[in-house]
Order: structure tokens, then C-alpha cells, then sequence
């Protein structure tokens, strides 16, 4: 525990013999009374501050750089002894976490600076534009492309589109495609269970952050290789950009961000890789972070009330449309991700749209009314507003479960597939 001011007055005054009165401090007995009582109680009060500060500085660098495991139970200090059963980490796996801790506080306080010249207009219109475009193409290939396309198989799509969404997902540098969907799949699969790569149920920065900056738990170690990639395996796309991954992410994310407002209106390279580049990259991050937090914890519960998943509107904002997220849970196959179809709200579904207007993407697969107004009224928390088709008997096909990750799932049931209605089908 924590010493608090009394606690460290006391132990204070057992080690320098010094009792609750200042009669007899350590000042000389030249000074007056009241002069010495006034010099041991600031004393006392400078030393209860450095201990507070000595405490606390080692508590947070032992949760920063020596915490690195799932356990909860964190030392006091770096000079403690550690708990009995503490998982003991092989010298990989604490470099590697300790080099996701150190990159994502290098990314902050750079996007800090970035934020910095933004507030106080020492940077350009056209770069501060240029970084939001960027950020959204970013989104974009995030949610429609690593999201909805190949973790689920909401839609498919032909190369010249699957190239545009790896190398706009590159540019989020939130992992390859590859990884991103074993984890993605894997979430749907054991949500808000110790399997899930981040598990709603340990707290809201757990969830948003700190799944990012700890060992994973050995639930999620124990099934990730269970997950079916052999579909990813089968895509060049997917496994050239895998491939490429970390010169393209330096590429895209953080040399031409800071090049191009450089080379096209005369932006300082400092500024544009402050803003363009590292505040860019740290507010589209977390607004995808959103979703696993703030998505899986405020908000309606319309689809399907036990689980954590909601329709949160901001989040969707945030993330072009991948707020919407207790009905993504419920149908995570269907292409819009959500019910609605107000493009405002959703943009990767314009997105994709568009690109089906061209012959890019096709088999758009998206969920009747029947049948998500009747999964609504069986398991909805009563907010959503009944259009009249299909009800709650029981000559409803039974929900599907909730651990389905999308159209290529064998847990997917039959009924949902004879019942989902394709845009676009191919030939």
C-alpha cells in the first residue's frame, strides 16, 4: 500500500527520534520556539512530499517496464520481492513488449507536439486538411478492408481493390492485414472472455490500450492458433503485404505524410511530420481503440442485450461507420455493419458501394428485416423500433450464436445463409 502523510510522519519521527512537538528539533537552540517549530514542521513536510514522489515514480516504472504479464498484482517497488506465482517471461517476450511500450509513448508525446502546433497555428491549412484525408483513407482501409472484407467476408472484391485496402490499412500501422484478422476473429469468437485479445470485462483502458502494452493473456495464447487463416494464407494480397509490412508502414504512415505537404505547399519537414504523420497516426488509432472500449461498454443494446457490444453514434463517427457495434456482434457478416443506411454515419459503407458501382466489390452480403426484427424482438433490449416484419414466436428460426466471426464461420447457421440477401452476385 501506498504510505499516506500520516504514515510518513511517523516512521519520519521514529527514525530521527523526533517527537510530535518541535520543542526540541534539530534547528540550533539559538532560534526561538516558535522558529523551530515552524522549521521541523516544514522539514516533515518537504520529506513526506520526496517520499510520496520516490514511491509513487518507482511504482509507475515498475507498472511501465517491469509489469509485463497479465497479472494483476503489481510490486511496490523494483526493489520488492515478486508475488509467488509471477509468470516468468522469456527474455523475447519482455524486448518485445518493452519495445511496444517505449513506441507507443514515443508516438504520444511526438502527437502532443503535433497537437501543440496545431492549437497555437503554427501550422498550415492545407496540412491539417491533408492529414485528415489521410487519417480517413487509413480508417477506411481498416474497417472496410481488414474489417469487413477479410475478417468477415462481408463482401468480396476483386485485387486492384484488396491492394488499395492493405495499402490503406498499412498506413493505420496497427499490424498487418494478417494479424489483424486472426486477432479480429478471434475477438468475435471468445468476446469479453480472457481469450479475447482485448477482453471489455478487465476495464476500460485494458480494453482501449493496455491489451497493447502486456503479455497477452495465456487464454488468448492457448487459442489463437485455433483460428482458420488458411483463406488468408490463400489471398497474395494479404500475404505480400504481410511480407512488406514494415517498410510499407515507415512508407506510408511516416515518410510520405511528412514529404509530400513538404514537396506540394512548402510545409516545414518538422511540422508536417508532427502533425501529419504522428498526431494523425495517434487520433485515428484511437478511435479504432474506441471500438473495443467505448463500443463494448456505452450505449444500446437494440440486437441483443446480453452481451456487451452497443450502437454507440460517436464511435461510428470516429470510425466511418464501425460504431455500430451490438448489431455487428449479432450479424457480423453483413457488409453494412449496421441496419442503417445513412452514409453520413457510415462512409466504408459508401465506400463499398461505390467501388460495387464498378465491378470492384461484389456478393455484398447484408441481413433481411425479417429476420433482424425478429432477432430483435427475441433478444433486443426493447429500443428499437419495431417495423412490423416477422415477430417472436416460436416458428422463428433460433438466433445465431454470438461467437460467429462471419460468412466463412462453420458455426455460421444455415438458416442465416439461406436467408441473407447478396448484392452484386458473381458470376
Amino acid at each position: 500500500m501506498s504510505p499516506n502523510a500520516t504514515d510518513s510522519s511517523t516512521i519520519l519521527r521514529e527514525e530521527r527520534k523526533i517527537p510530535n512537538g518541535c520543542t526540541n528539533g534539530w534547528p540550533s537552540m539559538s532560534d526561538s520556539t516558535e522558529k523551530q517549530c515552524w522549521k521541523g514542521q516544514a522539514f516533515l513536510k518537504i520529506n513526506e512530499i520526496v517520499a510520496l514522489v520516490k514511491h509513487y515514480s518507482l511504482r509507475a516504472y515498475i507498472i511501465f517496464w517491469h509489469e509485463l504479464s497479465m497479472n494483476p498484482r503489481v510490486r511496490s517497488s523494483p526493489f520488492s520481492p515478486p508475488p509467488a506465482d509471477e509468470l516468468v517471461l522469456s527474455k523475447s517476450d519482455v524486448f518485445s513488449t518493452r519495445r511496444r511500450r517505449l513506441f507507443f509513448l514515443s508516438i504520444h508525446l511526438l502527437a502532443l507536439a503535433g497537437l501543440y502546433l496545431c492549437v497555437t497555428g503554427q501550422v498550415k491549412l492545407y496540412t491539417v486538411m491533408f492529414a485528415m484525408a489521410w487519417g480517413t483513407m487509413s480508417s477506411i482501409g481498416v474497417t472496410a478492408g481488414a474489417h469487413r472484407l477479410w475478417s468477415h467476408h462481408a463482401y468480396k472484391a476483386k485485387w486492384p481493390l484488396r491492394v488499395l485496402m492493405a495499402l490503406s490499412q498499412t498506413v493505420g500501422v496497427q499490424y498487418s492485414v494478417y494479424n489483424w484478422v486472426r486477432d479480429h476473429r478471434l475477438h468475435h469468437k471468445y468476446t469479453d472472455t480472457d481469450a479475447d485479445p482485448h477482453n471489455s470485462n478487465r476495464g476500460f483502458f485494458y480494453s482501449h490500450v493496455g491489451w497493447a502494452l502486456i503479455m497477452p493473456h495465456p487464454a488468448f495464447e492457448s487459442k489463437v492458433n485455433t483460428v482458420d487463416m488458411a483463406d488468408m494464407e490463400a489471398d497474395w494480397v494479404v500475404m505480400w503485404q504481410y511480407r512488406l509490412y514494415a517498410p510499407l508502414a515507415f512508407l506510408l504512415s511516416y515518410a510520405l505524410p511528412t514529404v509530400l505537404p513538404w514537396w506540394l505547399w512548402g510545409e516545414d519537414l518538422l511540422v508536417a511530420h508532427l502533425v501529419a504523420a504522428q498526431l494523425r497516426h495517434v487520433l485515428t488509432l484511437h478511435s479504432t481503440f474506441l471500438i473495443n472500449s467505448a463500443a463494448h461498454m456505452w450505449g444500446l443494446r437494440p440486437y441483443d442485450k446480453n452481451i456487451n457490444p452497443t450502437e454507440n453514434m460517436l464511435v461510428s463517427v470516429a470510425t466511418c461507420g464501425d460504431g455500430w457495434h451490438n448489431y455487428h456482434h449479432t450479424f457480423p457478416w453483413d457488409y453494412k455493419n449496421a441496419e442503417l443506411l445513412d452514409y453520413k454515419l457510415n462512409l466504408s459503407t459508401l465506400v463499398i458501394d461505390m467501388f460495387s458501382l464498378i465491378g470492384w466489390a461484389y456478393d455484398l452480403k447484408t441481413v433481411p428485416a425479417e429476420l433482424v426484427n425478429k432477432r430483435a424482438l427475441r433478444t433486443g433490449d426493447g429500443t428499437r423500433k419495431n417495423t412490423g416484419a416477422g415477430d417472436a414466436s416460436t416458428t422463428s428460426p433460433p438466433p445465431p450464436p454470438t461467437n460467429v466471426y462471419g460468412w466463412t464461420d462453420n458455426d455460421l447457421p444455415e438458416e442465416d445463409r439461406q436467408m441473407a440477401q447478396i448484392y452484386k452476385k458473381s458470376d
